[in-house]
């Protein structure tokens, strides 16, 4: 499908043709109304992204009400902990570039894990983040000051930075263009960006699912390199890795400089075979959910209430063929919130359950973890219907 400038424009190059690769209609949580997402290559730029976007007041109910960006555990603990992959990627990153420590501000902060490890390094730390459950944390937990908010306001008080992280934030942002400029304005003078995206590649390996409510972008490295030229940033680093996470990630280190020529190394064509490639699989996968839970009816639990439930109601036909009894998710502020109709209920609510239903584990990423809690928990493992581990499960 083909559409031309009635929705907006691309947030990269501003063209206003695009073309729809995938579409979804989503049940969020407390949502009456389904949200109806469309992801798009630009067919100027071929940058691919969510267009038109999820609206604001849509994607603010998400972050402050539901968002789960928070760290579970001993505080002490925590403070203790290693460094996450993530972080370990940042240090590592800021280190082989030779960066000296300085002032360091995180957008899109979370509970402040990363900016420990950075003070531990003899950083001076401080952030924001849109949730407010995530910045208390960071100053419980951490004792880090995080401004509540985004950077579109949090930033303008930020004067003479030398280092700005973002750590899997860009892809979230409306305005990205826009998002680099306040950034670079902040910097002092040689300062540096350090961020990481989700990269748009190898189709052929990532999950079902990719294409998600929350991420507004979908970058490739050449996309990416353009956007920060244009606003103003020297790349001295771009690191490509494909397997760090649940799906290839790029690391960029961006110096502060004048104004540098674009350069734009745009192919339309390459970003809609890589799509399309990648949305012929993930039919697939859901596909291969949809058999897997083919022996599932009558009433049944769901374990998750996040976008990833949202989309198993969309892809498969779980909805029609049996009766959810109620969706059981860890985090309290979810609890007698509901999702496409259904009651979401803690976990000890599910194990106090009279109803001895099976109960569909609904999350990629953290499948086995829950099978274990489940199974710990007292749950007969032939209750248990994972979508992606093998099972029976085994404790």
């Amino acid at each position: 499908m083909t559409s031309k400038g009635k929705s907006g424009f691309c947030a990269v190059c501003k063209g206003g043709n695009r073309d729809v690769v995938q579409s979804q209609s989503l049940r969020l949580l407390n949502r009456d109304k389904p949200c109806e997402i469309h992801f798009c290559v630009c067919r100027d730029c071929g940058h691919l992204q969510q267009w038109p976007p999820v609206g604001p007041d849509v994607m603010a109910h998400h972050y402050e009400s539901f968002a789960d960006y928070g760290l579970f555990g001993d505080p002490a603990r925590l403070r203790q902990s290693p460094p996450s992959r993530h972080a370990k990627r940042f240090l590592s990153l800021t280190r082989d570039i030779g960066l000296t420590p300085g002032k360091a501000y995180e957008i899109g902060c979370a509970s402040g894990e990363m900016l420990n490890q950075f003070r531990k390094e003899g950083w001076l730390v401080s952030g924001c983040d849109p949730s407010p459950s995530a910045t208390a944390q960071a100053a419980a937990i951490f004792d880090i000051a995080a401004d509540l908010g985004g950077e579109e306001s949090t930033l303008a008080w930020q004067k003479n930075l030398d280092l700005v992280l973002m750590c899997h934030v860009l892809e979230h942002l409306y305005d990205p263009p826009a998002t680099l400029t306040r950034i670079k304005d902040a910097l002092a003078p040689g300062g540096h960006l350090v961020l990481e995206v989700p990269c748009a590649i190898t189709p052929e390996i990532l999950p079902p699912g990719w294409f998600t409510f929350e991420h507004l972008h979908y970058y490739q490295p050449k996309i990416l390199e353009r956007l920060l030229r244009e606003a103003g940033f020297e790349v001295t680093e771009m690191r490509l890795a494909i397997r760090a996470e649940h799906y290839p990630v790029i690391s960029v280190a961006a110096r502060k400089a004048q104004a540098i020529e674009s350069l734009d190394h745009s192919d339309p064509k390459a970003s809609r075979a890589m799509a399309l490639a990648y949305v012929a699989r993930d039919a697939a996968l859901w596909d291969g959910t949809r058999r897997r839970l083919a022996n599932v009816s009558g009433a049944a639990f769901i374990y998750g209430a996040g976008i990833h439930t949202a989309q198993l109601l969309d892809r498969t036909d779980l909805a029609q063929r049996i009766d959810v009894i109620a969706i059981a998710d860890r985090d309290s502020k979810k609890w007698g919130q509901n999702l496409a109709g259904n009651s979401v209920i803690s976990p000890d609510d599910l194990f106090a359950h009279r109803q001895q239903a099976p109960v569909i584990i609904s999350s990629y990423v953290s499948e086995r973890a829950i099978m274990c809690a489940l199974v710990k928990a007292g749950v007969a493992p032939a209750r248990i219907v994972p979508l992606y581990s093998p099972f029976p499960v085994t404790q």
